[in-house]
C-alpha cells in the first residue's frame, strides 16, 4: 500500500467528515468523489465515516427521510414525496445501513404509502419503487437487478366515461420482500404480493402472487419451477 493511497484515503475521509456541514457539505461531497473516481469506484465513500455517501447529483424531496450509516446513493437517484404522502399511517421513506441504490433509480411515494428498504439491501440501476396506498417493504441483505419495477397500487378503469388517468387508483396490499430475495433484470411486483425469504425470481418476470420462502420463480406470470438447496426437484 503506497504512501499515495494512505494520503488519498485519509484525505477523503476527511472530506466525508464534513459532508453534512452546513453550507460546505455538498462540496466536500464532490472533491472526494472526484478523488475516488467514477460510478461505484465511489462506494467506498460510504464506509469511511458513519456517514452515508449521497451524489450531489441525486434529487431528493421527502420531508419523512430515514438514511442509516454507510448508505450509498448514486448519481441521477429521485427520492420525491408528493405533498399528499404524509399520513398518520406512512408517508415515509426508510434506508437501513448500508443500502446500495444506483442511478437512474426512482422512489415515489404518495397518499400515505411508504418504501421501507433493510439493511445491506443493494438495488441496481433504473429501478422504479413506488409507495401509493400500499407500501413497499424490502428487507435485509437482497439483491435487486437494474430495471426492476414495484408498484403497490393500480389504477381503475372500469368506468368508460372517464379517462383512466381520472380514476382512482386501488390496492390490494403492500408489496413485502422478505430477506435474501434476489430479483434478476426487469422483474415486475404488483400490489399485495409477498416474496418469500431467500426467494430468487428470473429476469422478465412478473410476479403476480405471493411466492413461498426459498424457491426459484420464472415467467409471466411468475409461478414456481423448484425449490432452492440440495435435490431440490422442478416443479411441474
Amino acid at each position: 500500500m503506497g504512501i499515495g493511497f494512505v494520503v488519498k484515503r485519509a484525505l477523503t475521509r476527511q472530506l466525508m467528515a464534513f459532508s453534512t456541514a452546513p453550507l460546505i457539505g455538498r462540496l466536500c461531497i464532490r472533491l472526494a468523489g472526484a478523488m475516488r473516481g467514477p460510478y461505484k469506484d465511489r462506494r467506498v465513500l460510504a464506509n469511511l465515516t458513519q456517514n452515508p455517501y449521497i451524489s450531489p447529483r441525486a434529487q431528493i424531496h421527502c420531508p419523512r427521510l430515514t438514511i442509516g450509516p454507510h448508505c450509498f446513493i448514486d448519481d441521477d437517484v429521485t427520492i420525491y414525496a408528493h405533498p399528499d404522502a404524509d399520513d398518520a399511517a406512512g408517508g415515509e421513506v426508510r434506508l437501513g445501513e448500508g443500502v446500495h441504490i444506483y442511478r437512474g433509480t426512482i422512489i415515489e411515494i404518495g397518499r400515505g404509502g411508504s418504501v421501507i428498504i433493510g439493511d445491506h439491501t443493494h438495488i441496481q440501476s433504473h429501478c422504479n419503487i413506488k409507495g401509493f396506498l400500499g407500501s413497499t417493504r424490502i428487507g435485509r441483505h437482497v439483491q435487486i437487478a437494474p430495471h426492476c419495477g414495484f408498484s403497490p397500487y393500480e389504477h381503475g378503469f372500469d368506468d368508460l366515461g372517464a379517462e383512466i388517468r381520472e380514476q382512482k387508483i386501488v390496492s390490494s396490499g403492500d408489496i413485502v420482500l422478505e430477506d435474501n430475495v434476489w430479483l434478476g433484470m426487469h422483474v415486475q411486483v404488483l400490489d399485495g404480493v409477498t416474496i418469500g425469504e431467500g426467494t430468487v425470481v428470473g429476469a422478465g418476470a412478473v410476479v403476480t402472487r405471493s411466492l413461498p420462502a426459498y424457491s426459484v420463480a420464472v415467467g409471466v406470470p411468475a409461478r414456481v419451477i423448484r425449490r432452492r438447496g440440495g435435490g431440490g426437484e422442478a416443479i411441474r
